[in-house]
């Protein structure tokens, strides 16, 4: 299979726009969040895109986030508004989300810029794909990728009473559900229905054996564990409100028997995971995790350290895997969140910490079970 005639166009755009940027001598990157980070720690990692911008421009340096205040990686952070003009022989790339891009595209135009490129959504994760293929084959990692966009449709005689998966959703995601097309093979489930002030899914999270109560905690994990504890499908997992797989196909290779675990295309992080951690949540649980699981489970700790010097994350905790392995995967996961928790009763500070380490210790089992499993990437469609 390959991807998407879309996916092809965007990848051809991609190229373009490399050679686009050359031709100037003065970059600058607008963005500088996340994905600002992205850029630079593929470039350290030796798999450059293009230079380093000589500064990051944002709308507001409030909002501006970083280690160092005013700067990102030792380059300047500046306000739009500090900018009186551009140079001739100088670019703008914007590398923020193509959600902002009309807002910013205004901006500035009322500010005569006259060599502005757009990263496109889809060109910031063929990007990602193609560093993370480089990436893991330098540390012999096997995973594999599905393609981008890929629409085949799957009938549905495939994965009846075989496959199923489950969007959680809580009350205030109500309005993105019209986002995505219903499909068979997904249902929502409501989570904090323990909770909720109203019903918006026929399945909620606060029957059987469940933790609903906890929903302001730990988020999609109250669904995950409802799965875990409450289902008994052939391959199930998780997605949810605002992000789930691109398509059908992505189940294809699990039917086929030619996969046991599907993820989502990872993140590529700023610097590593365990700085990455510290803009979310207190560098106390990051350690304490690490701690949790060479005490608890000391084969996987040197994949525990691998993951927090390293940029590879996987998001949402989301995944659709065989039986078995999803009871594995559950059961490492709990018991390490859970672990922490009790660990850090006392700590004061951001207890949604719990939700979001999840996602860490959800890197560290695939990681770990690699060359265990046949686990293949799939695009995430999301709804912001």
């Amino acid at each position: 299979m390959q991807d998407a005639a879309f996916y092809q166009q965007e990848y051809k755009n991609l190229q373009q726009l490399r050679t686009s940027l050359q031709q100037y001598k003065t970059l600058y990157f607008y963005g500088a969040g996340l994905r600002g980070e992205e850029m630079l720690e593929r470039q350290k990692e030796g798999i450059p895109f293009w230079r380093r911008p000589k500064a990051f421009l944002v709308t507001d340096k409030k909002d501006a986030a970083t280690v160092d205040p005013g700067r990102l990686d030792g380059i300047p952070i500046l306000g739009i508004d500090e900018i009186e003009e551009f140079p001739e022989d100088s670019a703008v790339l914007v590398v923020a989300m193509s959600f902002y891009h009309k807002e910013i595209k205004e901006r500035l135009a009322r500010m005569s810029c006259s060599h502005v490129y757009y990263l496109t959504d889809a060109m910031e994760q063929l990007l990602t794909r193609e560093f993370l293929s480089a990436y893991l084959s330098r540390y012999q990692l096997p995973f594999g990728f599905l393609p981008f966009g890929e629409k085949e449709s799957v009938d549905p005689r495939l994965y009846a009473n075989r496959l199923h998966t489950y969007s959680v959703m809580c009350e205030r995601d109500a309005k993105t559900a019209a986002h995505f097309s219903a499909v068979p093979w997904i249902s929502d489930l409501q989570g904090g229905a323990s909770k909720a002030n109203k019903r918006i899914a026929a399945m909620g999270d606060d029957t059987g054996e469940n933790i609903s109560d906890q929903n302001a905690y730990y988020n999609e994990l109250t669904g995950l564990y409802w799965v875990w504890k409450n289902t008994n499908h052939e391959f199930s997992g998780i997605c949810h409100y605002r992000r789930r797989f691109e398509s059908e196909a992505a189940m294809l290779p699990l039917l086929r028997g030619e996969a046991d675990v599907i993820l989502p295309l990872p993140f590529v992080v700023g610097q590593n995971l365990r700085n990455y951690y510290q803009h979310w949540g207190e560098a106390a649980y990051y350690e304490t995790m690490l701690r949790m699981i060479e005490e608890k489970y000391p084969a996987y700790y040197n994949t525990a350290c691998w993951c927090a010097a390293h940029p590879v994350f996987l998001p949402n905790n989301i995944c659709i895997a065989r039986r078995e392995i999803l009871e594995e995967y559950c059961s490492f996961l709990f018991d390490i969140v859970f672990s922490v928790e009790k660990e850090m009763a006392a700590c004061p500070g951001k207890k949604q910490s719990r939700c979001w380490l999840s996602e860490h210790v959800s890197t560290i089992y695939f990681l770990q079970h690699c060359r265990d499993y046949r686990m293949f990437f799939s695009k995430i469609e999301r709804c912001w």
